[in-house]
């Protein structure tokens, strides 16, 4: 009889026991539940903050990078107007010396043009050669216009004809003489200032300008009638 009764209240025990054990385990389940929440939300939070300040160091890169390549430019720019300036440098004097080596007439003989302004270096009906403006630079007797060379002076039927040109230089020294002649009277000298004034008080008088040169070098100029 009591090992009966006994029998049910032991299985009631371990029934309430059980159910114990298995409140116990879903509290635990839940607590960890929660604590995975909290360091989730606790993670997010800290991405969230973080995320900013990554931003603002990317944003920084960028712009230091734009920088660098803003410096970059004006590094190049500054490179280039010294290489050109090197170039220039280097190429003024050799430049200076073609132009005045341009249009040179250092064969020796005589160079004939006529004073004609007004066609300005071009031929008229049987003027074969003028001229329209004359200067002097330096060792240099500059004339702009035409001329007819001879290779021999006496031979005056053997021109060889020299183009129109802006300028046509010959080239001139301390004896050079620069003079006008005409007729049985005497050579008349004049200094290179006032030659130059002279041939603009000639420059439509059809006289000739007679220029001759020996060893590479007007002797004389002259205005002839």
């Amino acid at each position: 009889m009591k090992n009966k009764l006994f029998k049910p209240i032991l299985l009631s025990l371990l029934a309430l026991s059980l159910v114990g054990c298995d409140t116990n385990e879903h509290a635990m389940a839940d607590k960890d539940s929660n604590e995975n929440q909290i360091v989730e939300a606790k993670d997010e939070d800290m991405n969230t903050e973080n995320k900013p300040a990554e931003d603002k160091i990317k944003d920084s890169k960028a712009e230091n990078t734009e920088e660098d390549k803003k410096e970059d430019v004006e590094e190049d720019k500054e490179e280039d107007k010294e290489d050109i300036k090197k170039e220039e440098k280097n190429q003024a004097p050799s430049t200076k010396k073609d132009d005045k080596e341009k249009n040179l007439h250092k064969e020796d003989g005589k160079y004939v043009t006529t004073l004609v302004s007004k066609f300005k270096g071009e031929p008229s009906d049987y003027i074969t050669s003028t001229a329209y403006a004359y200067k002097i630079e330096d060792d240099r007797f500059i004339v702009s216009g035409s001329f007819d060379y001879f290779k021999n002076p006496d031979d005056y039927e053997n021109a060889t004809a020299i183009k129109n040109e802006t300028e046509q230089r010959f080239v001139i020294t301390d004896k050079t003489e620069f003079e006008a002649v005409g007729g049985m009277a005497p050579a008349k000298k004049f200094s290179r200032e006032d030659f130059l004034k002279y041939l603009e008080e000639c420059k439509d008088s059809g006289l000739a300008l007679i220029i001759f040169v020996e060893n590479g070098v007007a002797k004389t100029v002259s205005i002839s009638s």
